[in-house]
């Protein structure tokens, strides 16, 4: 297995599952180990999907404090890219379901050069490599990044 990127993009997904409680310790020990960017998007969708969908505003705060150990870039920034990432998304053979819903947090990782952590398979074969939770643990730990996990 090869190490992940030094700096990591995060999805919605992934902060939605961490207020959960699902991976709220994995992303502050990543935090540690590597730089977290994601964007102002990802941030909306998962307190969004958090106060609305899951109707559980209480866990706000917890996103709030996983986001203030990340780079959030707004998406106006990455307006440059974004055609070329919804390309991609869209042409992504694993995925084979046509969303670029997401285009914006492949636009990022091509802008600081960094893999994606991901509880999807939006982004398989996209170009971009794609982390899931415990293979990012498991990559991180068998590089000497991160201790004890």
């Amino acid at each position: 297995m090869r190490a992940p990127s030094s700096t990591l993009v995060l999805d919605a997904a992934v902060l939605v599952a961490a207020a959960r409680g699902r991976s709220s310790g994995a992303v502050l020990a990543v935090a540690r180990a590597a730089t977290l960017v994601t964007t102002d998007r990802v941030v909306y969708e998962a307190r969004r999907r958090i106060a609305l969908g899951l109707k559980q505003p209480e866990l706000l705060v917890i996103v709030d404090a996983l986001v203030s150990e990340m780079t959030v870039v707004p998406v106006a920034a990455l307006t440059a890219s974004l055609t070329q990432s919804e390309i991609a998304l869209r042409d992504a053979v694993a995925s084979r379901n046509g969303s670029i819903k997401d285009a914006h947090v492949l636009a990022l990782a091509w802008s600081v050069d960094a893999d994606i952590w991901t509880t999807d398979r939006d982004f398989a074969g996209s170009g971009v490599a794609s982390w899931s939770t415990p293979n990012l643990m498991r990559g991180l730990a068998a590089s000497g990044l991160l201790a004890n996990w």
